[in-house]
């Protein structure tokens, strides 16, 4: 089999330096979110995310794992800033949204682009774990958007944003909440672990 040769772009490799400095390691899933970041900001331009354009964009990410941190570097964006909404759905997937025109992009990295890995290195690399990472790293690093990514236009319900903020006491259990974060339950403002039912934690 013939291994295609490509080069990596120069601001992949400007992008994944600062990635890899705020992640602590260069793995697959950062290369995948880097790329994701600039591939979903090109389509919905976006070309100043934090300069002239940083309150122009949102995010949702789909995934708790590696990608996450490169998108949030790439892009700027940040749970902290309301601009990055994190959705544990388990996919490695996100999407991107101008605030200002609507346009959206979701992009998937299916796990069928490992089959492709062949395509893109050859075979100096280890059968272990490190050795895998490291062909994966270096084919993802060049391999066409078209076959590491699946790209779609969605429509996005954009939220609202709240300027003006207060805060409110669970009717329930006392405690403070930020605003627009409430629920009211037959007509009872609570939090909503509370109103819902549903929390990550037990009484001890």
């Amino acid at each position: 089999m013939q291994v295609q040769t490509r080069k990596t772009d120069a601001s992949l490799e400007f992008m994944l330096e600062k990635t890899v400095a705020f992640h602590g390691h260069l793995c697959p899933g950062t290369v995948i979110g880097t790329r994701m970041a600039l591939v979903g900001m090109r389509e919905i331009d976006i070309t100043d995310p934090k300069g002239s354009q940083k309150k122009d964009m949102l995010v949702y990410v789909e995934t708790d794992r590696c990608p996450v941190d490169a998108i949030s570097i790439v892009t700027g964006c940040r749970i902290s800033r309301k601009n990055l909404k994190f959705l544990d759905w388990g996919k490695v997937a996100a999407t991107f949204v101008n605030l200002k025109t609507g346009k959206a992009i979701r992009i998937i990295c299916p796990d069928s682009t490992r089959e492709l890995v062949d395509n893109y290195v050859n075979g100096e690399y280890s059968n272990d774990k490190d050795g895998r990472n490291a062909r994966e790293v270096a084919a993802y690093k060049v391999m066409p958007d078209k076959e590491l990514f699946v790209i779609h236009k969605v429509k996005v319900d954009i939220p609202k944003f709240d300027k003006e903020k207060y805060k409110v006491i669970c009717e329930k259990c006392s405690e403070t909440v930020n605003g627009n974060k409430e629920v009211v339950i037959g007509g009872k403002i609570m939090c909503k672990s509370c109103g819902e039912g549903k929390s990550y934690y037990h009484a001890g």
